[in-house]
């Protein structure tokens, strides 16, 4: 059974989908036979401007199918992501679809959706009419940033439930748990587009998750890097901590990049040598299991060049001030997930 995703919102959705497209290129026949045959191979991305349009039609050209206007190809199992771009295929090439103003229609078509808008606006897409029954008994993968499993329930019982009152049906009896859904609250980071995102999953509540989904889930996101999981009252720190991450280690290669321009060397080459340092500093950590304090005592050899640089960065009245400084910048990025969890789920979205 082959699976279609449908992707709704968002410029990380279009980097997960470009992982996924990777990957299944690099995928031969033989490959795809010992994976399974539920592997997406057909992808509606859904907007909602031309511009987002125009953009994704130009990122994904190589795989771009006409959609909408050509006759529709006989419906296998489907993979829907919801980031404002919506995915979905169904033959062996991997092809992708762009529609704008139609995610109510690409969810019903696939077999997953991500979720990967603004939190803010995640109300309001769940709320469109017939969405949010779409989605029941599919996978439905959350990147949105600070919006748990629950709220994603809430949202859509209450959709549910208007939809019914709407059409006149009794809902005296329903459940407030929204059950049937397969929501999984996932943070990739913006490394994604690399193939080098950590994404942190928080896994499932809903009682019998499919084996199949949780197998798919795993493969998606191990197509953009690597995967953790982490408790559910934990998400917004692990996600913060491997998502914010990437933006706040950018102002120490620009400082070091101006550092090593002021000496005469060109910017271009500069940044890189700083980057291709960064990158073995991870490895050092990843590969070796070496703590921070550990390499700086490793590299920085008494009465040295690395010696000297780090008694600028940490030494008298600035003595702690790097460490502390990424320590607050992690706080308070964890402080606004919360907040905009908190406005998603207590007001509308403008």
């Amino acid at each position: 059974m082959a699976a279609d995703i449908s992707t709704l919102a968002g410029r990380l959705g279009s980097a997960i989908l470009s992982g996924l497209l990777r990957t299944l290129g690099q995928e031969t026949a033989a490959a795809r036979d010992t994976t399974s045959n539920s592997l997406p191979t057909r992808f509606l991305a859904c907007v909602r401007t031309s511009e987002s349009e125009a953009r994704l039609e130009h990122q994904f050209k190589e795989h771009l199918n006409a959609g909408p206007t050509k006759p529709a190809q006989p419906a296998k199992a489907t993979n829907g992501m919801i980031n404002g771009n919506g995915l979905l295929n169904t033959m062996n090439t991997p092809t992708v679809e762009v529609w704008r103003g139609r995610n109510t229609e690409a969810v019903r078509q696939a077999s997953v959706v991500l979720l990967a808008c603004q939190p803010p606006q995640l109300p309001v897409i769940i709320a469109e009419d017939g969405l949010a029954t779409a989605m029941h008994g599919k996978l439905v993968l959350n990147i949105c940033a600070g919006i748990s499993e629950s709220m994603i329930r809430d949202h859509i019982y209450r959709a549910v439930r208007l939809g019914s009152l709407n059409n006149n049906k009794d809902v005296a009896g329903e459940s407030h748990q929204a059950d049937g859904y397969y929501i999984v609250h996932a943070m990739p980071n913006a490394a994604s587009t690399v193939g080098e995102s950590e994404t942190i999953i928080s896994p499932p509540d809903e009682a019998g998750f499919p084996a199949e989904y949780d197998a798919l889930v795993n493969w998606i996101f191990g197509c953009i890097g690597t995967v953790t999981e982490v408790a559910p009252d934990l998400m917004n720190a692990a996600s913060i901590t491997a998502g914010c991450t990437v933006g706040f280690l950018a102002p120490a290669l620009q400082g070091i990049t101006a550092g090593a321009v002021t000496a005469g060397l060109d910017e271009a080459v500069a940044l890189r040598m700083a980057a291709q340092a960064m990158k073995g500093t991870a490895e050092m950590v990843l590969a070796l299991g070496e703590k921070p304090a550990k390499i700086m005592d490793k590299v920085a050899t008494p009465g040295g060049c690395t010696e000297k640089g780090l008694q600028v960065l940490l030494a008298g009245a600035q003595r702690g001030s790097v460490s502390m400084a990424y320590e607050v910048a992690i706080r308070e990025a964890i402080a606004r997930a919360f907040e905009l969890g908190s406005r998603s789920s207590g007001s509308k979205a403008k």
